[in-house]
């Protein structure tokens, strides 16, 4: 049986993953193209001393069952996220004073809520019911089956992870990343983090690949017979198949894109979420994780300090060192600074040192009209138009345990083809 060869655009958690699994099929053999001098993209780790600070990247769920057995291969150990709070409480307490019934069982509908949905959204063709619900924002969802406490859950699993208002978020995007290993891992206090970091994770887990760093993709030629990819060096490889792993607006500026490319592009809009690493004293120590409801609650606007993790200390750098998190919107870097100084004082800290800031391209976000109007079924038939194949945030989520899961489902379909 012959051996397809592929070429990937982008050596993050989507690109590396895929060319994992499709190697570890035995029927692909994989080339990785990445733009940055090292792997792992917004899987980044800052490492000074002893201290390790996930910059993107940071926690695993129940959900990241592949990635579990990965970081046990290529030993990467783990620990265990300290205590969270939001509005100063813990954060349970937080979501169990939401209104309405009992947390459990408004967990219970919930999870059944959801599953019906998914199901609906699997036939082909989905019902109109379900690509109704699909796209209306997930706010409204959980209020029309008064789910008020899993509206305050999120407000922790999404909106300061910076994956969007619950005002906004289509209730798709919403339930992909928020199902029932998420939740059970944020009850029941779960979440971990490598001790290592994600970036070393990824560097291992691309040491058996053949991993092409500093190799940025400037022309992508797709003809009947392969694809002829070029490298900005001028280096060329011809492969049978290619798998876009980078947003997608930036892939089709390769080549000439294809109705599709050019379609869902302009049906998503990337919200943008800046990380900061910042050395701050007098501020809180008795838990590692802080959020805010009055940056997460709809209405709050860009900017804002979402949230805060107490990720160690380091004397040189100004002492105890938090990363924070802001949606990005239309902000400068310069001027998310000085808002986040502003939030910083307000909650009763004072900023040494600004360390380290990322402005990430993230959370691709869909336009509710545009899944009304057929985006999902959409998203799905370009898979393999054109030689190529599409993964990452616009096509499953921005969550890692999301990407691989969907990878896993992709290899199968990239499989079935002769």
């Amino acid at each position: 049986m012959k051996v397809r060869r592929v070429g990937i655009v982008g050596g993050g958690p989507a690109g590396l993953s895929l060319a994992r699994l499709l190697e570890d099929s035995g029927r692909f053999e994989t080339i990785v193209f990445e733009a940055a001098p090292t792997v792992g993209g917004k899987s980044f780790s800052f490492i000074s001393g002893e201290t390790v600070v996930e910059m993107g990247t940071c926690y695993t769920t129940r959900a990241h069952r592949q990635v579990l057995k990965w970081m046990k291969d290529t030993d990467i150990a783990l620990r265990p996220l300290g205590e969270q709070a939001f509005d100063k409480e813990d954060f349970l307490e937080f979501v169990k004073r939401g209104s309405g019934a009992p947390l459990s069982i408004q967990v219970l509908g919930f999870l059944r809520a959801r599953r019906k949905l998914v199901r609906a959204l699997a036939q082909r063709p989905m019902p109109d019911w379900a690509i109704e619900e699909a796209a209306t924002p997930i706010s409204d969802w959980l209020a029309a089956r008064n789910l008020p406490k899993i509206e305050r859950f999120m407000l922790r699993s999404m909106t300061s992870l910076g994956y969007g208002f619950v005002s906004d978020t289509p209730t798709v995007q919403a339930l992909r990343w928020n199902d029932i290993d998420l939740i059970l891992t944020g009850l029941l206090e779960q979440l971990k983090m490598p001790v290592k970091g994600w970036t070393e994770f990824w560097v291992r887990l691309a040491e058996t690949l053949d991993v092409r760093t500093e190799a940025r993709i400037v022309s992508v030629q797709r003809q009947s017979d392969g694809v002829e990819i070029t490298t900005e060096h001028g280096e060329s490889e011809h492969v049978d198949e290619i798998v876009c792993a980078i947003p997608l607006d930036e892939f089709a500026r390769t080549t000439t894109p294809t109705a599709h490319e050019v379609s869902v592009s302009q049906a998503i809009r990337w919200n943008g979420y800046t990380t900061t690493l910042v050395a701050v004293e007098g501020w809180f120590q008795g838990v590692q994780v802080e959020g805010y409801s009055e940056a997460t609650m709809p209405g709050a606007g860009y900017g804002r300090m979402l949230s805060a993790r107490l990720d160690g200390y380091e004397k040189d750098l100004g002492g105890n060192l938090y990363l924070t998190g802001q949606l990005t919107g239309e902000y400068t870097a310069s001027e998310l600074q000085e808002i986040l100084r502003e939030d910083i004082t307000r909650q009763g800290g004072r900023v040494r040192n600004i360390i380290l800031q990322k402005q990430w391209k993230y959370f691709a976000q869909y336009n509710n009209d545009a899944v009304r109007n057929g985006l999902l079924m959409e998203l799905e038939d370009m898979q393999g138009d054109h030689r190529t194949w599409y993964t990452g945030a616009t096509f499953s989520h921005e969550a890692v345990s999301n990407i691989v899961n969907f990878n896993a489902d992709l290899v199968r379909r990239m499989r079935a083809i002769r």
